[in-house]
């Protein structure tokens, strides 16, 4: 990996603008994780001229592609919730704040009263139809059956989470898409993860409600996120990992690394 690490290439793009790291200095970090609220990342650009900062605007769409000159792709696609610049010196620093996904927060439901023997399945494609975010995976653990039927009333987050609890299932947002899967099942690309391919330090052991696993470091890695499965390989433990959560970092001289919790 030392060799790959030169060349680090950060790039935000919004409203047909694209910043880029060795043309602006600016930093962000991106998290992601397996709830159904959608995450919000920071990204901080220097010295932006006033009619670029008008420019970038609520709610318009965001993108980041991160990594090394050959290896780059999306660690960020979402939404922009807050922007605001202010002095730190002699420099403007503007804030942009970045949900993955539209704002979901006030995506409610009156009420909706589903039929003896519903299934799960066809109450959470309903749902997310009322949040708008293309269903990436549906992989339920136990479809289960709403023998007395269900009512659907409240935030629609909360509704699909709580139905996708009762099917034994994790239910996340990733770069705008839903997705409806055990951590630990799917086609997952494998990602071998060692000293040599830019695992920093050694892993630290955790034990979570008789979950256990490994907080890890890494050089920032783009295929790294929610559900990735790590193939280990280190002094403390070798095996594999299905990725929890954890966040992308990067900075024009600071960190360029992926930190993530990975279960066994």
């Amino acid at each position: 990996m030392a060799l790959k690490n030169f060349g680090r290439v950060a790039e935000i793009m919004t409203g047909n603008m694209k910043f880029t790291l060795d043309k602006y200095t600016m930093e962000g970090t991106v998290p992601f994780d397996n709830d159904a609220l959608p995450n919000e990342s920071e990204l901080r650009l220097w010295n932006l001229a006033q009619t670029t900062i008008n420019n970038i605007t609520n709610n318009g769409v965001l993108m980041v592609n991160a990594g090394y000159s050959g290896d780059v792709g999306v660690i960020l696609h979402g939404r922009i919730s807050a922007v605001r610049t202010r002095w730190e010196g002699v420099d403007k620093v503007t804030t942009i704040n970045v949900l993955d996904s539209e704002d979901l927060s006030k995506r409610e439901v009156t009420e909706i009263a589903f039929a003896k023997g519903t299934l799960a399945s066809a109450i959470i494609k309903q749902m997310s139809g009322y949040i708008g975010l293309p269903v990436a995976q549906m992989t339920l653990n136990q479809d289960y059956r709403y023998q007395d039927g269900y009512t659907a009333k409240g935030k629609v987050t909360d509704i699909i989470a709580e139905v996708c609890k009762d099917c034994g299932t994790s239910v996340y947002i990733n770069q705008s898409k839903l997705y409806v899967r055990n951590l630990r099942s799917g086609a997952d690309g494998v990602f071998a993860l060692s000293p040599e391919t830019g695992l920093i330090g050694s892993p630290e052991y955790f034990e979570d409600n008789g979950i256990k696993g490994y907080k890890v470091q890494a050089q920032l890695q783009r295929r790294i996120t929610t559900a990735s499965v790590l193939n280990l390989t280190c002094r403390e433990w070798s095996g594999k990992l299905h990725v929890r959560s954890g966040s992308h970092k990067f900075s024009n001289t600071g960190d360029f690394i992926t930190e993530g919790e990975a279960v066994m």
